[in-house]
């Protein structure tokens, strides 16, 4: 019995595990340091934000999240039940092709779409050619209504591929069940699936939600005043650092308060899958009309989403092709892939690490291990950035002797005004995205392996290194491309906390939009997604076991 006890003491202080905690309390500095700073008293500044700015920045924030998750959960849902319980033509296709839309990051949706329906875009123009007489305000779109279609056709995939997993993997016996019974199409769905989605759904619709507070490239260029458009422009363009904190302070508690009410649904939902009621489902073959009908609302939705933006990018970027700087476009594309690489890989490589300690550890202990690993991903990238900034200005003002020690001449700011600050913001953002695809490959290997390990003299590290990882490859290259395909899409922490004179692909898009060049915008733009939708196929591919990775 005393052998044991100190067993789990060993355990419970191993240096793999206080390592651990200590890389989560690094990653989690950013939210320590706006907690740690902010400043409940009145002031002017305040008074000023909130009798003048904060009611319409709650208020559309509130709009654009509550008709976002509306539209994209009805887009979601509606695609993954057509998906999961029908078969019809070219059904294979499809279902993957409904994932394609997210390599679109929504300002560039909100560019293109914006140029297409403006007095000069190629739609009004078309109009008026046959004699149509369009009022401008009727095609409208950069106003509230219209980020809300913006965000809804770009995030819907979230809720779409959850919904979707779930339904064919768990609820096979259910739906025949139902369907045996006389179940009508609208009644399976009311009385069967709806209830037995709220999980998955609940899940998805909070990663929208997390992805629509977060956003600044849409409100900005819609001249919409959200949250994070009004923190930005607190603290970059009016200089008012406590408002900034503050407010970012705010929204960081009403995020977390949600996460908890999302935990207890959660808890209270568990459903209990017996024998063979876990069978895949079984897809209803959709014949004549019906299955023709599917395809076109498909495609028409694919369309809309998808090919009708690209293919106006295509012909923008051919017109403008001639003004874009090749030779700097070149090390554009070089800057934005060192820093998405940099920053997937630390990513993986610190949750490996937090994942294959967690194993060891007592439920509670595990769990929030896990919850403050993924904690940056439930923060805006406004916040995310005024918390690096002052973590790494705080760092340099305690490390510019050491600077000066080694040279005389060097500046204060060192690591504020390089790319080391905007890897390390990437990190403490999408660790959730690395951290899920590895804590899942670990839980299904289980310990036995590095437990027989252990038997034979080999170190838990060792045996994760030797035997572990190389089983994990596909879930390792899963969570990469997820990581990587976020990363390049993002865009506040790309534009606050880039070196100076350092351009990105994202931050391009940006200047030139921003500067009513969008033609120029394009080029740089079906980079990324170019770029994105190859890792959405490498990722298809490999969920599929083909690309030399074959599923276990």
């Amino acid at each position: 019995m005393n052998i044991l006890k100190k067993t789990n003491i060993k355990r419970k202080v191993s240096i793999r595990t206080l390592l651990a905690f200590l890389f989560i309390i690094i990653i989690n500095l950013p939210i320590i340091a706006i907690i740690s700073r902010v400043n409940f008293s009145s002031n002017d500044n305040w008074e000023h934000f909130k009798q003048y700015l904060l009611l319409d920045a709650v208020s559309n924030t509130f709009y654009l999240v509550l008709f976002t998750l509306l539209l994209s959960g009805i887009i979601g849902v509606l695609f993954a039940v057509i998906v999961a319980l029908f078969d019809f033509p070219l059904k294979h296709l499809f279902k993957w092709v409904l994932y394609i839309p997210i390599t679109i990051p929504p300002y560039i949706a909100a560019y293109v779409y914006a140029g297409m329906l403006s007095y000069t875009g190629i739609i009004q123009r078309l109009c008026r050619s046959w004699g149509i007489d369009l009022k401008p305000q009727w095609l409208d779109i950069m106003n509230l209504r219209g980020a809300v279609f913006i965000y809804s056709i770009t995030l819907y995939p979230y809720i779409y591929g959850a919904v979707k997993s779930f339904l064919e993997n768990h609820s096979g016996n259910l739906v025949d069940t139902a369907r045996v019974l006389g179940y009508k199409p609208i009644k399976l769905f009311g009385k069967v699936i709806l209830p037995l989605i709220r999980i998955p759904l609940i899940g998805g619709l909070m990663l929208v939600m997390m992805e629509v507070v977060s956003d600044y490239g849409v409100v900005k260029y819609f001249n919409i005043q959200t949250m994070s458009s009004t923190i930005f422009q607190s603290w970059f363009g009016m200089g008012e650092t406590g408002v900034a904190i503050r407010l970012s302070f705010y929204v960081m508690i009403c995020i977390i308060a949600l996460q908890g009410i999302e935990e207890i649904m959660r808890g209270r939902k568990k459903y209990v899958i017996g024998s063979g009621r876990g069978r895949p489902i079984k897809p209803v073959k959709l014949k004549g009309f019906k299955g023709y009908a599917v395809i076109i609302l498909i495609t028409l939705f694919i369309g809309i989403a998808f090919i009708v933006p690209v293919g106006q990018m295509l012909v923008w970027a051919m017109l403008a092709f001639y003004k874009v700087n090749l030779s700097n476009l070149n090390q554009i594309l070089f800057n934005t892939l060192i820093y998405c690489i940099l920053a997937t890989v630390l990513i993986l490589a610190l949750n490996v690490w937090i994942a294959h300690s967690r194993r060891w550890m007592a439920a509670k202990s595990g769990l929030i291990m896990s919850k403050l690993t993924q904690l940056g991903y439930s923060m805006p990238g406004a916040i995310i950035a005024v918390g690096t900034i002052t973590v790494f200005v705080a760092i340099d003002g305690l490390l510019h002797p050491l600077y000066r020690y080694f040279d005389p001449n060097s500046k204060k700011l060192l690591l504020s005004s390089s790319i080391t600050m905007l890897v390390f913001a990437f990190v403490v953002r999408y660790m959730a995205i690395g951290f899920n695809s590895v804590n899942s490959a670990f839980a299904k290997i289980g310990v036995k392996y590095n437990d027989a390990a252990r038997t034979l003299g080999i170190g838990r590290t060792k045996a994760m290194m030797k035997i572990e990882l190389p089983m994990l490859k596909s879930s390792l290259i899963t969570g990469f491309i997820l990581t990587f395909i976020d990363i390049i899409k993002e865009l506040p922490l790309t534009l606050l906390l880039r070196p100076f004179n350092y351009n990105t692909l994202a931050s391009r898009v940006y200047e030139y939009a921003n500067d009513e060049r969008i033609h120029e915008a394009s080029v740089p733009a079906l980079i990324i997604i170019s770029l994105s939708t190859l890792a959405v196929i490498l990722l298809v591919r490999i969920s599929s076991g083909k690309g030399g990775i074959k599923k276990r």
